[in-house]
């Protein structure tokens, strides 16, 4: 029984080394140039202007605002 504490403690620091560096390189951050409320129909347009501003890609959050991945 001791063993298999030991080995799930092992496997979850394998995880978080190995998971960890990626998910702080997937930042998100506010767009500056949308403008006005970005709802579910508008994730296209959130999309394009995120890449304009050299960003990964783009998505409209549940608070109605344009949010660009990879800053």
């Amino acid at each position: 029984m001791m063993q298999i504490k030991y080995l799930f403690a092992l496997f979850a620091i394998l995880m978080l080394v190995v998971l960890g560096p990626k998910e702080t390189e997937a930042v998100d951050c506010l767009s500056g140039r949308y403008r006005g409320p970005c709802a579910v129909w508008d994730n296209e347009t959130c999309r394009r202007i995120c890449r304009e501003e050299r960003r990964l890609s783009g998505h409209c959050s549940a608070r109605l605002q344009c949010w660009c991945e990879g800053c």
